[in-house]
């Protein structure tokens, strides 16, 4: 698989939409997965986390990434 930009071998795959990319073009960006807190399923469970975030996810710098409302 050759990188998006360069033609070069692809070490990569962006997160956000899939393209490839080599090392020299990597660009990293946060990543959210989830939903927040779980609902409580009785009266002594206090709900969990069900969302994580990525600091440094592969990202291509090509790709516009645009928050949607999920409400």
């Amino acid at each position: 698989m050759k990188c998006l930009q360069c033609e070069n071998d692809a070490r990569a795959i962006c997160r956000f939409c899939g393209r490839a990319v080599c090392e020299s073009h990597i660009q990293t960006k946060e990543f959210h997965a989830g939903y927040g807190k779980s609902k409580k399923s009785h009266a002594l469970d206090r709900g969990s986390e069900t969302a994580v975030t990525i600091a440094d996810a592969v990202w291509c710098g090509k790709c516009n990434i645009e928050p949607q409302k999920t409400y």
